[in-house]
């Protein structure tokens, strides 16, 4: 793996965009960002070295930047969906992040950035943290759980957070058409989020029978393979 200072020196990353689809009209709802390297390391791994480095923060607010510039430069507008950036919650509690992303916002609609929280860190304090995040809420910014059903704290979150959008881990949705058990997980937590105000995307589809069931149980949004494979936006939308 190269090193992070030089990475992040270099900004010798890129970003591939995969498509999010809304399941009841079949368009693209937005995407999901999703940072690559030259070198074979995987996402996790280069944002595991920078936090084991102490330069998580710095990783993470460079990619949103340059996710987002690159975006704007190909020629996208608020019109083209929005666009979900995963991020650690200590980036957020970071006292540096708010005027960070509210510089962001005067070059680029709030209301079509979505923080998609990494289920791969623990949230301590979860006043402290809806405090930080209230102002961000407030530029127009929303918030979505990553993974949801992967880590013993999903429960917890969820009720904490009262996110706008929750992502499916991939364990639900593998064999969602073959498992009753599934099914029925699947859409309780899809009710949920139709009473509380959040909208459900099944992510990692890769079988069409997959995503018939998930269509079939009303889950609104979904992305996977089956739909669409991570790519370098073009304005052919």
């Amino acid at each position: 793996m190269a090193s992070i200072d030089k990475l992040l020196s270099d900004r010798s990353f890129s970003h591939h965009f995969q498509p999010i689809f809304n399941l009841f009209t079949w368009k693209k709802a937005g995407y999901e960002v999703l940072l690559r390297t030259e070198d074979p390391s995987s996402p996790e791994e280069v944002f595991q070295e920078a936090r084991l480095e102490g330069r998580l923060y710095e990783l993470d607010t460079l990619s949103i930047m340059k996710a987002v510039k690159y975006y704007s430069y190909e020629g996208y507008t608020s019109t083209d969906g929005l666009l979900f950036f995963n991020i650690y919650p200590s980036t957020i509690i970071n006292n540096s992040f708010y005027p960070f992303i509210k510089k962001l916002t005067k070059d680029y609609p709030s209301y079509q950035l979505i923080l998609e929280l990494s289920e791969s860190e623990l949230i301590n304090d979860y006043t402290d943290f809806n405090k930080k995040l209230e102002p961000i809420r407030a530029l127009g910014i929303r918030v979505a759980i990553d993974c949801f059903g992967k880590r013993y704290s999903a429960m917890e979150r969820l009720v904490e957070l009262n996110p706008d959008f929750l992502k499916l881990d991939k364990f639900l949705t593998s064999g969602l058409d073959l498992s009753k058990e599934k099914q029925f997980i699947v859409e309780g937590i899809n009710n949920y989020c139709n009473e509380f105000g959040a909208q459900l995307i099944v992510k990692g589809v890769e079988k069409p029978n997959e995503l018939a069931i998930a269509k079939y149980l009303g889950v609104p949004m979904a992305q996977g393979y089956v739909l669409a494979p991570p790519e370098l936006i073009k304005k052919e939308l």
